[in-house]
């Protein structure tokens, strides 16, 4: 299966990218719900996720730089997989040290770093938010495509009228430090049109709203809203719906493929 692919610094990365959440044990759900997918996934079983993933088209994972992802993903590399990874950094409550906590994250050679949202989130309401430059530069002196993530759409726009250097952002299609687990049409339509005027490469998260919303429409909205170089990352969790990723990956090649026919026409 043929994805479309966007450009991130000198990467070229499908327009469909596969969340780590669910690896992580972040079902943005309930307590039990976070815990039934800690005690599914297994390294095997990301690594089987990784697999079906490459052989859907997808070649991004999209994932935190957790202890147990980067040893899966050590595994899933050695055996003879190639799915790129973009890493988001922990929870600042996660790490003593960013800064040598990226060097550890660095030893994986990820494609490009971001910024974790929620931090962000916390440093714009603290009047911090100009600690980034440091961030930034470090992450691009160890060679990787540099990015911030956040979950309001107005921190997206001052970044990127700040001038701050990145090739990319991620942002969220609900307010999540806002507005907790609701997730409002509002929001939707807010970050979107953000989105739309910022002319750097986007990679829109929370696209369904944790399950919430049913793919295939939740997907053309994305498709439909987000600029063509923009890209969407999104959690699949196949415990209990094993061909999720490759019927995912299929629904987006087909939607794309539309919409790119009603353009033309």
């Amino acid at each position: 299966m043929k994805l479309r692919t966007i450009s991130i610094a000198s990467h070229n990365i499908t327009r469909l990218i596969i969340g780590g959440n669910p690896y992580s044990g972040i079902s943005h759900q309930s307590p039990a719900a976070s815990k039934a997918m800690e005690d599914y996934y297994t390294t095997r079983r990301i690594m089987d996720d990784l697999s079906q993933a490459e052989q859907s088209g997808i070649n991004t994972v999209l994932a935190r730089a957790d202890r147990h992802i980067m040893r899966a993903l050590n595994e899933y590399w050695n055996a003879g997989g190639t799915i790129q990874w973009i890493a988001q950094t922990p929870k600042s409550t996660e790490y003593g040290d960013l800064n040598q906590y990226l060097k550890i994250i660095a030893r994986y050679n990820p494609i490009a770093i971001y910024h974790h949202g929620g931090t962000t989130d916390a440093l714009y309401i603290n009047g911090q938010l100009n600690s980034l430059v440091d961030f930034l530069k470090r992450v691009r002196d160890f060679g990787c495509a540099v990015g911030i993530g956040t979950h309001d759409p107005q921190i997206l726009k001052y970044c990127y009228t700040e001038g701050y250097d990145v090739d990319f952002f991620v942002c969220a299609l609900y307010n999540h430090t806002r507005h907790r687990e609701m997730y409002l049409p509002d929001d939707r339509d807010t970050a979107v049109s953000v989105i739309q005027a910022v002319p750097l490469p986007i990679i829109a998260i929370k696209v369904l709203a944790a399950g919430r919303n049913k793919p295939s429409a939740a997907f053309r909205f994305a498709l439909e809203n987000i600029k063509p170089t923009d890209a969407m990352a999104v959690g699949m969790y196949t415990q209990y719906h094993p061909d999720q990723i490759h019927q995912n990956a299929l629904t987006v090649a087909e939607l794309i493929r539309k919409l790119e026919n009603e353009t033309n026409c």
